[in-house]
């Protein structure tokens, strides 16, 4: 290989490397039933629940949030037809934060029920909303079943 081909793989690799950092992954709502506080990701098991089971939610936004409210809602129906709101609430986050876990308590001890979490009275299917003064960031829409 000679001088000038190196200087050109050089900066085709410098430029691939700098455009490799600018990359931004597309921001995902994981819904679970673990959460592992010490690695700081929930296990995404799926969309489906049973109204027992417990439901942590995590925003997973890639870099660092680059806006200071977060607001998670939650509505009755499915993503093409959004009913009632069931709830929201705003968090603070900062742009050290890469992703946001949503894990409330039951009042029984450990953390809350997809059915405590969503508010849910009876089986249906819910859409989590998440949203920053910018506009929405994601949604997902959640069965909740019988148990």
């Amino acid at each position: 290989m000679n001088k000038k081909q190196k200087v050109v793989m050089l900066a085709t690799l410098a430029l691939g490397g700098l455009f490799a950092g600018c990359s931004k992954s597309e921001p995902i709502i994981a819904c679970g039933r673990e959460w592992n506080p010490a690695v700081g990701y929930v296990a995404d098991t799926g969309s489906v629940f049973r109204m027992a089971d417990e439901l942590i939610i995590q925003l997973r936004y890639g870099t660092g949030f680059d806006f200071n409210t977060l607001k998670f809602a939650f509505y009755e129906g499915t993503l093409a037809s959004k009913g009632e709101k069931l709830w929201e609430h705003d968090f603070h986050v900062s742009n050290k934060m890469e992703a946001f876990t949503l894990e409330a308590r039951s009042r029984r001890g450990g953390y809350a029920t997809a059915r405590e979490m969503t508010k849910l009275k009876a089986p249906g299917t819910v859409v989590v909303e998440v949203s920053s003064e910018k506009g929405v960031i994601a949604s997902k829409q959640l069965s909740i079943v019988n148990q």
